[in-house]
């Protein structure tokens, strides 16, 4: 599966030294509390769910969206949405054996974000979240600390948690990690009493396009800033990006990177000359979240590593959606109708779908009491609710107004997600985080999390309503 890139390329830099005690070790082989809530008339802008008009398995029987250009033949038509709409589509065949022009592997249709080193390659997952725990458990030991975003993805969280591996919270602005703040905290890292018998991090997890929760997009110049920030500390970093084909922008860069000249950011790893990012990627947030398939692009040691892990734990994803995805991305559409396909509908989709929530928010929700950065990405809007206008701020805790503010949207039928639950503060042990209803923590998690990924456009308009007539009742009160 490993392709060389062209032999004036660098090759990887060894980080052996990285590695966990597991990771060195391997061997060849011989957000759910909130689902009781979803009941009734309840309007959920909670889980990031992939909307269903996006998926491209129109049947059972694998009769998927055709992406040949317009004029081609195709073999049928089918219908792939609720407004009936006539489009194109081809039959999938995936044969019981080899067969002339049938593929076998995703790896001809998986290198899009080539890496500036020879020695990499790219071994599959069962989607990012898998790919992250690998990556952990690869390059950290208990005890251990990874360098995270200050609002981040909570199932990272919750996995490493019981681990003993521990998180140390980097500030953010409104391109997500700050490259500044990332460097001031390793400059001078252990001058605080806290630091100063703590070895220093060595790995970075980051959700650079569309991030979970705030939105956040890094800007070309963020994503060169980090990857100088990291060579200066010799740092891995875990680019976690199920989100990157839901850029609703052309990059503003077009000087240099293929990516930025077609529409796309450029990536951390192929901003990489030394082999120090493991990219995570995932057809979850693209195709369908029951494909159950990702793929994790780095350097070939660790490729080898990751890939001797799954042979003792998922051995591979499902071999069905494999077949099934290998077909569509390689025999059928190509690589050229895969990214039309990411263009003309998934990002138009949530472009439009962005749009809807954030002018139901204008129309429905007093900007006194709640406000919001627009996204230019990903699946999400994170509301910053100001506490500092309610009448009784001040003589009672942040956190106390926010749960007070949570209680009146659900019993106003409107769900997002509490913003404690992205925190990276530590979880007070004599707090029941499953009673939504009765917890809130941290007094600076003073937001809400909305997506506009699922409801339906008139969903949307209901929730804002509901989230506008509950902030009018619980700041007059």
């Amino acid at each position: 599966m490993s392709i060389a890139g062209p032999s004036q390329l660098p090759m990887a830099k060894d980080f052996s030294s990285f590695l966990s005690l597991e990771g060195a070790s391997r061997k060849k082989s011989p957000l759910k509390g909130l689902l009781r809530f979803m009941k009734g008339d309840m309007v959920s802008l909670g889980g990031g769910l992939p909307h269903p008009s996006n998926f491209p398995f129109y049947s059972l029987s694998s009769d998927i969206a055709s992406m040949k250009p317009v004029g081609q033949n195709v073999k049928n038509v089918a219908v792939v949405n609720e407004k009936a709409a006539s489009v194109s589509s081809e039959n999938v065949f995936v044969p019981h054996g080899p067969q002339p022009g049938k593929v076998e592997n995703l790896s001809s249709a998986l290198q899009m974000h080539r890496p500036k080193y020879q020695d990499w390659d790219v071994v599959l997952s069962a989607g990012n979240t898998d790919g992250f725990a690998k990556a952990v458990s690869m390059l950290c030991n208990r005890g251990d600390q990874i360098l995270v975003e200050e609002w981040t993805y909570p199932a990272a969280l919750e996995m490493m948690d019981p681990l003993g591996i521990r998180h140390v919270p980097v500030g953010m602005d409104g391109e997500g990690m700050s490259a500044v703040a990332l460097k001031d905290l390793l400059d001078n890292w252990g001058s605080i009493p806290e630091q100063a018998n703590e070895a220093k991090p060595r790995v970075v997890y980051l959700i650079p396009t569309g991030q979970n929760p705030t939105g956040a997009t890094m800007s070309v110049q963020r994503r060169k800033d980090i990857i100088k920030v990291a060579k200066e500390h010799d740092l891995i970093l875990i680019e976690d990006d199920p989100y990157y084909y839901l850029q609703f922008f052309i990059g503003e860069d077009k000087s240099a990177d293929n990516e930025t000249q077609s529409g796309w950011m450029p990536t951390l790893l192929s901003l990489d000359t030394d082999g120090r990012v493991i990219r995570l990627d995932t057809f979850s947030k693209t195709l369908a979240p029951g494909c159950r398939v990702g793929y994790m692009s780095m350097n070939a040691r660790f490729c080898t590593i990751v890939q001797s892990h799954n042979e003792v734990t998922i051995q591979q994803p499902s071999g069905f959606s494999q077949g099934l995805l290998a077909e569509m991305l390689v025999s059928n559409w190509g690589q050229e109708g895969y990214k039309r396909y990411l263009t003309e509908k998934v990002r138009t989709e949530y472009f439009n779908r962005s749009q809807h929530l954030q002018a139901c928010f204008r129309k429905h929700v007093n900007p006194r009491f709640a406000s919001f950065i627009e996204p230019t990405a990903g699946m999400f809007v994170w509301i910053k609710i100001h506490v500092d206008q309610h009448p009784r701020y001040g003589t009672m805790p942040d956190s106390a107004l926010m749960l007070e503010l949570f209680n009146k949207c659900v019993e106003n039928n409107v769900l997002m997600v509490p913003g404690w639950q992205f925190s990276c503060k530590p979880k007070p042990s004599n707090l029941d985080l499953s009673d939504l209803l009765g917890c809130w923590f941290d007094d600076e998690a003073t937001y809400l999390r909305a997506t506009f990924s699922y409801a339906t456009f008139e969903q949307m308009d209901q929730a804002m309503t509901r989230f506008g007539e509950s902030l009018e009742a619980v700041f007059s009160a």
